[in-house]
Parts: C-alpha cells; sequence; structure tokens
C-alpha cells in the first residue's frame, strides 16, 4: 500500500497538472494572460472589457495579477484600423476580441495565426473570408455573428409602424456599410411602401451635416444602421436628431437609454459574456477554428417614451405593449 507521502504526493502532482491545463498556456509559462481589444469605438472597448473582467474572474482570471487587458479604440476613424492591429498584435495577445468584420479582417492581414474572437460580426464572416463555415470556422476567427441585414429591414418595418405617415427614412450608415446591402434595404423599403434615403457618417463632426441632409430631402424618421462608432456616440446621435426634429430606431439597450426613441436589437451584454467565454475556452487550449460561430438569438425593443414626447409623438399602443421596456 502506498504510504501517506506518496498518496498527497499523487494528488499534489495531479492538482498542478490540471491547473496547467485549465488556465493554458500562458499561465504555464507564469507571464499574465494578455488580451487584446480592438473597436472602431471607445464604448464597446469599455463593454466588453468590463465583461471580461467579470467572466474571466470566475474562473480565476484578475486583472494585475494574472491577467492584462490592452483595448484600443480607432474613435470611429476607420483608416486608423490597421496600425492599431499591427500595434496590438506586436505586443503578442494571446486572444485579440476584434468588434466589427472590418477589425478582424486588419487583424487577420497582420497575423494568420492570433486567435480572434468576433464581437460582433454584422455581417456574414464566411462571405468575407474570415471562416469557412459558421459551424466549422477553420481558422483563427470564431465568435458572435448578429443578423444586422434582417434587423435593418425589421427597423425600417418598425419605424413605419411607430411613426404613422412616415414615407420617407432616413438611413445612416457608418462608412463601410456595405453597397450592396444599401442596395438590398433600399429595395426592400420600396416593398414596405417606402423611400429610403441613405446617408454616411464617419463620426459626430459629420452627424449634424448627415441629419441635415435628411431634414432637406424630407425625410421622417431616421433608422441608425448597426455600428460601433455609433454605439459609442448614441447621446451625440440622439441630441442631433432632437434637434432637426427625427424620430429615430437605433440598435442596442443602451442606445434607447441614451436618447434614441426605440431600439431594436440583441440582448448585448448576453452576447458579451458569450465572447467572454470563447476566450476561455481558447485560454484553456481549444482551437478559434474549432469553435462553431453563434448566431444571436434573443433580441429586444425598447421605447424611449420621454425622448418620443420631446418630439411630440404618441406612440401606437400595440409598440409600446410589444416593447420589453419603456423608459419614461
Amino acid at each position: 500500500m502506498a504510504g501517506r507521502d506518496g498518496v498527497d504526493g499523487m494528488m499534489l502532482r495531479r492538482s498542478v497538472l490540471a491547473s496547467l491545463t485549465f488556465c493554458g498556456p500562458a499561465l504555464a509559462q507564469r507571464r499574465p494572460v494578455r488580451i487584446g481589444i480592438l473597436s472602431p469605438g471607445q464604448l464597446t472597448v469599455d463593454l466588453n472589457r468590463a465583461v471580461l473582467i467579470t467572466e474571466l474572474g470566475r474562473a480565476g482570471f484578475v486583472e494585475g495579477r494574472n491577467l492584462e487587458i490592452i483595448g484600443r479604440s480607432s474613435n470611429g476613424d476607420l483608416q486608423r484600423i490597421p496600425g492599431l492591429a499591427a500595434s496590438l498584435v506586436a505586443l503578442q495577445p494571446d486572444v485579440i476580441v476584434a468588434v466589427s468584420n472590418p477589425v478582424a479582417l486588419a487583424i487577420r492581414a497582420v497575423s494568420q495565426t492570433v486567435p480572434i474572437v468576433m464581437s460582433f460580426a454584422g455581417s456574414d464572416p464566411v462571405a468575407d473570408g474570415l471562416a469557412a463555415s459558421l459551424a466549422r470556422p477553420g481558422g483563427s476567427v470564431t465568435g458572435i455573428v448578429m443578423l444586422s441585414e434582417e434587423l435593418d429591414v425589421k427597423r425600417l418595418e418598425l419605424a413605419l409602424e411607430a411613426f404613422p405617415g412616415t414615407r420617407r427614412i432616413g438611413f445612416l450608415a457608418g462608412s463601410s456599410y456595405p453597397a450592396d446591402r444599401v442596395v438590398r434595404l433600399t429595395a426592400a423599403a420600396r416593398a414596405l411602401g417606402a423611400e429610403l434615403i441613405t446617408l454616411r457618417a464617419e463620426g459626430p463632426d459629420s452627424f449634424s451635416r448627415a441629419f441635415a441632409g435628411f431634414g432637406e430631402r424630407g425625410a421622417d424618421a431616421v433608422v441608425i444602421s448597426s455600428s460601433p462608432g455609433f454605439h459609442s456616440e448614441a447621446a451625440a446621435l440622439a441630441r442631433h436628431a432632437q434637434a432637426s426634429l427625427l424620430p429615430t430606431v437605433c440598435e442596442l439597450r443602451s442606445m434607447a437609454e441614451a436618447g434614441c426613441v426605440l431600439s431594436l436589437g440583441p440582448l448585448d451584454g448576453e452576447l458579451r459574456r458569450r465572447v467572454a467565454g470563447y476566450v476561455l475556452r481558447i485560454l484553456r487550449g481549444e482551437a478559434p477554428g474549432s469553435l462553431p460561430m453563434e448566431r444571436a438569438e434573443r433580441f429586444e425593443l425598447l421605447v424611449n417614451q420621454g425622448a418620443a414626447r420631446k418630439l411630440g409623438l404618441d406612440l401606437p399602443i400595440m409598440v409600446l405593449a410589444r416593447a420589453e421596456e419603456v423608459i419614461e
């Protein structure tokens, strides 16, 4: 029979091996795990950082001790993304959280091997060449996929329902919003009996010009496209919309809270926790190419009743009844 010291020694070795297997190669090398975050907007950097700290903390990763998170934002200037991607890759992160397809493409252009977790893919990652398929990405990229194009159509429908009499809908697109999607969205609006007026904006400096353009062209309401830069500047967008007397339909809860009249989009807090789950699995040793990309499945409608009242709007009772939350 083995002695007590032999049993204790065996248990200790098993514990150490289990710890190294759990924590992945970075901790096995006795250096902090390094997570990069790259986004066109600072708000999404901050939101992802907060969720990563909480979720990875449950697994024993503590910032300042065995975890380092490096966030970079282009502050709405997409021309800066390639340079930021190169500087972030040079820091040798264990994983990079990429906010949007253009960001993931910029990172992968620098390195084919650094693991990338999408938060979130706004357009088809397979069509963009980021993955072989959603079920089997097969490369260095995995993460969460949103139904951005389908949701843009749903927001057009919502604008027509919520703001009776609307016939001309402004669509504020980010600078990287694909031209072919604009064509399809224009056709979808026409099928709904509305005219779509699409203008592009790159950041806060161009918001005033865009909303003035919507006013000059007779828009009755404005749908804000999915864009990390727009998320970060939701309050500024709301101010310009109010000044232009134009009701808006935005994407995320935080945008309705900032003053958008309506928001229709995924539960972004839930999705960010799922992103953190991907990061943890990669840190434990799983390859990103073996992790299926997940689609957003749950969505919510929020109504900012206070913003509606400022515009003199009485929203239809059916819209209010469907809302997960009405902000007074």
